[in-house]
């Protein structure tokens, strides 16, 4: 599975070249299980080999990430907090976010700025979802790609260096492709596992309430 899943994604980066890892990473940063990680040391391992340009790759892996972002962000700057947390009332849970989570984030979004966007690029999960609170605070979106998109970009650069340099080991394709398959695994597990917790804690919450389901739709506002 583990060469599988990397000569595919060899395959899409030497048929695409720089549009290949721009849809990757735009692909990545929409279902956050999909793991980026892998696809920039790949195009790495390539540009030791005179394939690419580094600058390149982490100008196109950086625009592709802002770009996935981006389809999170303008729904949530759209909604605003107030709807934002209805519309998670009814349907966060296969997001596995929670309306009052979403409030607390945003309050320390706040405090916090443009730079928690720019420092949580290099965590699987949390880049994306950072971008909700991004666009529930009304966050501008110039000021919102600037620092997702300088995060993303920076971030870029060193995987794809890492890729470089990891291509003086004869093995290095089939070690990205195990830790493609490792990648996957674990963020789907966790996936799966808040979904399990987040159902839980609701029939709890309904069983301690006296069975009564939530209000669909209704605000969660102070």
């Amino acid at each position: 599975m583990a060469g599988d899943l990397t000569n595919w994604l060899v395959d899409v980066l030497h048929t695409m070249d720089y549009a290949g890892i721009f849809l990757l990473l735009v692909l990545a940063r929409v279902f956050p299980p999909v793991p980026a990680e892998s696809v920039i040391p790949l195009a790495g391992i390539a540009s030791a080999q005179g394939e690419y340009n580094l600058f390149a790759v982490a100008l196109a892996g950086g625009l592709g990430s802002l770009t996935g972002q981006l389809v999170w962000f303008l729904p949530s700057r759209l909604l605003g907090r107030d709807r934002l947390e209805a519309f998670l009332k009814r349907y966060g849970h296969w997001l596995t976010i929670h309306p009052k989570k979403v409030r607390r984030s945003t309050e320390w979004f706040g405090k916090h700025g443009g730079i928690a966007v720019f420092l949580t690029q290099p965590v699987p999960g949390v880049r994306t979802l950072i971008s909700i609170p991004a666009g529930a605070c009304r966050m501008s979106i110039p000021l919102y790609c600037l620092y997702s998109g300088a995060g993303s970009i920076l971030w870029t650069l060193l995987l794809a260096w890492t890729g470089y340099m990891l291509s003086r080991w004869p093995f290095a394709h089939s070690l990205v492709g195990y830790v493609t398959v490792g990648l996957l695994v674990v963020l789907v597990g966790l996936y799966l596992y808040r979904l399990v917790s987040h159902f839980h804690g609701i029939r709890r919450a309904q069983k301690s309430s006296g069975g009564d389901p939530p209000v669909a739709g209704a605000s969660l506002s102070p």
